[in-house]
């Protein structure tokens, strides 16, 4: 491994900082494994770096970069490195709800857990998914690439801590921790996913709950019909088991109606719905959804 990949993956875990991870079951006692594991993930692979920079160290070789021109292929992987083109915008303004695209792979990198249109304090790692605006019934997609995922933090001008970069490069992606899509807004608080009657609302009465996750919808999960109709990797079709992919309110504490198509610390861990070990790419992550049942819009 090249003594450059190295430097920039220590860089970019000595960045990363305790993550709330808003993934799934609501309960405390997952939001603390999360970030035990997390935590234990970060701890094993900056050891692992370290000693892996040591022995490059010896062999000069290895170090060299690819010459102008020439194509870089990550040892992992075997996939191509691409190079940021730099002039991405992020659209923060919504006019409907703000889908985005929750991912990490095994190594918390690639790392995305906020819409670009959320408020500045719901947003601590930044946002870096190129999210779909939700005004009606209809088909909509959201993804990463790797131009959104290289981009600083629109709003807060932040560089993303959940990516490694080998001098111009971007380290593809390998794996999944976690993999979901949040349609923020769309559920009011009044019944959970298996759409029993809530005793305490958690969710607060406003007027922004399209970007604001901890403000009330106005339908119930069960209300509206979503469907993930495709997966691609790199441009490409990534299959996946459709019987297997949880949808819903899943979590108690915020308005997201989520797309579960994996989760370490879901109900999806124990039977995915796709091989996570296949999952790499280094362009980009593209999910495609329809959502029918917006009846109370306009």
């Amino acid at each position: 491994m090249k003594v450059k990949k190295i430097a920039a993956a220590l860089c970019a875990m000595a960045m990363t900082t305790a993550m709330f991870t808003a993934c799934g079951d609501s309960d405390s006692s997952s939001k603390s494994e999360a970030s035990s594991k997390k935590a234990e993930t970060t701890t094993t692979t900056t050891t692992a770096a370290a000693e892996s920079a040591a022995a490059s160290e010896a062999d000069t070789s290895a170090a060299a970069a690819p010459a102008d021109g020439e194509p870089y292929y990550d040892e992992v992987t075997g996939l191509e490195c691409q190079k940021p083109s730099g002039d991405y915008t992020a659209v923060t303004e919504f006019q409907g709800y703000d889908a985005f695209l929750m991912f990490a792979d095994y190594n918390w990198m690639w790392s995305n857990f906020a819409g670009q249109g959320y408020p500045e304090d719901d947003r601590a790692d930044g946002a870096f998914g190129v999210d779909a605006d939700v005004t009606g019934d209809g088909e909509y997609t959201v993804s990463l690439t790797v131009d959104s995922i290289a981009a600083n933090d629109a709003v807060m001008d932040s560089p993303n801590p959940q990516i490694v970069l080998d001098g111009d490069y971007v380290l593809p992606a390998q794996g999944a921790v976690v993999f979901c899509i949040d349609i923020t807004g769309i559920c009011d608080g009044t019944t959970t996913v298996d759409g029993e009657t809530v005793e305490k609302n958690p969710l607060d009465e406003g007027d922004d709950a399209n970007v604001n996750k901890y403000t009330m919808g106005k339908y119930t999960g069960q209300d509206v019909k979503v469907e993930l109709t495709s997966i691609k990797i790199d441009g490409e079709e990534f299959p996946f088991d459709a019987s297997k992919i949880l949808y819903g309110n899943i979590e108690n504490d915020n308005n997201c109606y989520r797309i579960e198509v994996y989760n370490d610390y879901g109900n999806t861990a124990a039977d995915p719905a796709i091989d996570k070990d296949a999952l790499m790419f280094a362009k980009s992550l593209e999910c495609t959804f329809t959502i029918e049942g917006l009846t109370k819009e306009g």
